[in-house]
């Protein structure tokens, strides 16, 4: 594009209308009428300018000099763009209700942004979110003697290890009373307390506590009876699968058994069972027997019975659909090799929810695992004995050299000696104690793993804990075991 600068006329050479083009104009003059040259225009290529051109207003008249405004191009107004699948909260909601059931799953979710963190807090998310996964993880272990000893042990790994300041146990409001921790399950913790004469249900997330006196027929104390309590949502007992949450298990219906038998010479088993719909305890039932309860030993749960290790190997089941109370003895079968002693037997659960038992051999290191059948050709329940798991080939090697080479000393008969302090009945993992450590033991993946770690004998009950960890107030980011 060029522009016309200026007009410039050489003198001396007139130009005729034909050369230019154009027309002569006269005008007056002192020497007389000549024609006027018309100059030609010379042109200058434009200089670019990258400064954006100013576009005229549309209320400036335009001259026959000022430079034309631009066409205005007219755009067609765009349609909305196609709403992404996280932008649906159903869809969104579908997509969570999948994240692993890990304590750091949804307290990092909900750090997303808000509308994440509105889904996540929602009641209804949440029972989805424990129907979906059905069994919780299992967060920890308590341990020790007394509520006033009782630690939390964490059993995950970083990020989803959980600090052990995070569930302090309650403590008695006396130096003069003595509280007993004696088992967990459904999110819930059981603590006897003898002197009070009740039990008190903890829920270690929220703190809550709620306390239901002994039954009224219980007239022994500490020193002359043996009992033990153990807890369970009533929805499960009914076999209602309803997700139990976090923060919610306080409010749902729960039954409570109660056993008891004396300490010296024992000759019958008292039970009971206190329903919180009603507030009331039930009938009281006995049976023959002549052992005791193992105090330290929770029940656990299979089918519709709470089943109790007893002193020698045999069970007490309380069913509690039909409220009738039992024993059931040992396998016959079943030998223990290196003496009995109180981490010989483990009650189990199956993988059909039936009763199982695991019996331990120490100088061969090897758990026997039973199961409880029904013989359908002689109408008959017994026992029926299934795998043999040989732990001296599942401690991890790296764990045994680093012990030998601190120790070389140290005999490794020594160091795999084990015993078996808890069981968990949602992850069919059981604990054990060794001169090195604690580890646990899952059954379905015959996988050891420590979790706590020492060169010395402590051997103690350890009470598994496990529930969905949604309550969002983080894990530890400590470093694993």
């Amino acid at each position: 594009m060029r522009v016309i600068l200026g007009w410039i006329s050489w003198p001396g050479q007139p130009i005729s209308p034909a050369q230019h083009g154009g027309e002569t104009k006269s005008s007056s003059f002192p020497f007389g009428d000549q024609p006027q040259r018309i100059p030609t225009p010379v042109t200058f290529p434009r200089r670019r300018c990258h400064r954006p051109h100013p576009t005229p207003h549309p209320s400036n008249a335009l001259s026959n000099h000022s430079i034309a405004a631009p066409a205005m191009i007219r755009r067609r107004p765009s349609s909305p763009a196609p709403a992404t699948p996280l932008e649906d909260d159903d869809l969104l909601e579908e997509i969570l209700l999948r994240l692993p059931p890990h304590p750091s799953s949804l307290p990092r979710a909900s750090a997303v942004c808000a509308r994440w963190r509105r889904l996540l807090s929602d009641r209804r998310f949440l029972r989805r979110f424990g129907k979906h996964h059905r069994k919780p993880p299992l967060l920890g272990c308590f341990s020790g003697v007394g509520c006033r000893n009782t630690v939390f042990n964490p059993t995950l790994p970083a990020p989803d290890r959980i600090p052990a300041a995070r569930f302090p146990a309650p403590l008695p409001p006396s130096s003069h009373e003595h509280w007993d921790l004696v088992g967990c399950r459904h999110g819930l913790a059981v603590i006897l307390n003898p002197q009070r004469k009740e039990v008190i249900l903890w829920h270690p997330l929220t703190g809550h506590q709620r306390r239901v006196p002994y039954p009224p027929w219980f007239t022994g104390n500490r020193t002359s009876h043996m009992h033990h309590a153990s807890v369970l949502c009533a929805a499960a007992a009914a076999g209602e699968e309803d997700g139990h949450m976090p923060g919610e298990c306080h409010l749902h219906p729960f039954k409570l058994a109660f056993v008891s038998c004396k300490v010296l010479e024992p000759t019958e088993l008292c039970a009971c069972l206190y329903m919180s719909e009603s507030a009331a305890w039930g009938d009281m039932i006995t049976t023959p027997t002549t052992s005791s309860i193992y105090n330290g030993m929770p029940a656990v749960m299979a089918g519709n019975a709470l089943c109790w290790l007893l002193r020698g190997g045999n069970i007490l089941e309380f069913d509690l659909k039909s409220e009738r109370l039992g024993v059931i003895e040992r396998p016959t079968d079943a030998h223990v090799d290196g003496g009995e002693t109180f981490w010989t037997w483990q009650l189990i659960r199956t993988e059909d929810g039936g009763l199982g038992l695991a019996v331990l051999s120490k100088p061969q290191l090897t758990i026997q695992l039973w199961e409880r059948k029904r013989n359908c050709a002689a109408g008959v329940v017994g026992w029926e004995p299934q795998r043999t798991i040989r732990l001296n080939k599942l401690f991890p090697s790296t764990v045994l050299g680093d012990v030998l080479q601190k120790f070389p000393r140290m005999k490794l008969a020594c160091i795999t000696e084990v015993v078996m302090v808890g069981y968990d009945e949602d992850a069919n993992v059981i604990v054990l104690a060794t001169y090195i450590g604690d580890f646990t033991l899952r059954l379905d993946q015959l996988r050891l793993t420590r979790f706590t770690r020492r060169y010395c004998r402590d051997f103690k009950t350890f009470y598994p804990y496990s529930s969905f960890y949604t309550t969002g107030r983080g894990v530890d980011g400590g470093a694993e075991i």
